[in-house]
């Protein structure tokens, strides 16, 4: 029994820390979620291609709902303003894209405003990937 706790305790230090979720489809778009009660963010990725051209997106959820409309997310170091359209945030515009990942990979500490309502949201760590934005 001893052995057994000992194993499980070092598996567990043993594990990475990993603040966003990471779930990839049969298609190869990996999904990165962070969430709090209120809110979920999650970045979608497409490293593969699985879309042509491959296209990226965040989508957002405020209280199970997707998010519609203009939004301003915040980190720490960066600022993001633009408009949701049924829940997404499409890497149609690289420019775009590239500001909306930079907040995300800029900070742990994320603050959502939408409808004059303010959502803050701790992911513990910034995105750990750049999902198609070169930042």
């Amino acid at each position: 029994m001893k052995a057994l706790i000992a194993a499980c305790s070092i598996a567990l230090c043993a594990a990475p820390a990993f603040a966003w979720d990471e779930a990839t489809d049969f298609r190869g778009l990996h999904f990165y979620t962070a969430s709090s009660d209120s809110i979920a963010l999650t970045a979608v990725c497409d490293p593969g291609g699985a879309f042509i051209p491959p296209t990226n997106h965040l989508q957002i959820e405020i209280h199970g709902q997707p998010l519609e409309g203009p939004y301003t997310l915040k980190s720490g170091a960066d600022t993001f303003t633009g408009t949701m359209i049924a829940g997404a945030a499409i890497s149609r515009e690289d420019a775009e894209w590239k500001d909306i990942v930079a907040v995300l990979r800029s900070g742990s500490e994320l603050e959502l405003t939408s409808a004059d309502q303010t959502y803050q949201l701790d992911t513990e760590a910034p995105l750990p990937v750049t999902c198609g934005a070169e930042v």
